[in-house]
């Protein structure tokens, strides 16, 4: 188990499998590094963490096209994804379709 202050050094905490990507949080873009994951065979990368009782435990994950998601020659467990992921805290939520048209 890491200790609690290694919540705060998120770049150290990383033991696994890591996914570079362009990632968008409103209108701004940039360059990120996440943690990636395999849930059932499909990648997801981890976007946020919360501290559960001294744990470090994922809360928000987003879905990676597999097909979008390549292997970086040099550098070890590390993947590159050639897509813009987006994260949900931010995105506007709308009513769903259907409710849009009762209007």
């Amino acid at each position: 188990m890491l200790p609690p202050s290694s919540m705060h050094n998120r770049r150290k905490v990383r033991l696994g499998l890591k996914v570079i990507h362009r990632h968008r949080v409103g209108s701004h873009e940039f360059r990120r590094v996440s943690e990636l994951v395999f849930i059932r065979g499909r990648p997801k990368a981890i976007l946020g963490w919360v501290d559960v009782g001294g744990m470090r435990a994922p809360i928000y994950l987003c879905d990676l096209d597999p097909a979008k998601l390549k292997k970086a020659a040099a550098a070890k467990d590390t993947y590159y994804y050639d897509e813009v992921t987006t994260d949900p805290r931010y995105e506007d939520l709308a009513p769903p379709p259907e409710q849009r048209k009762a209007r």
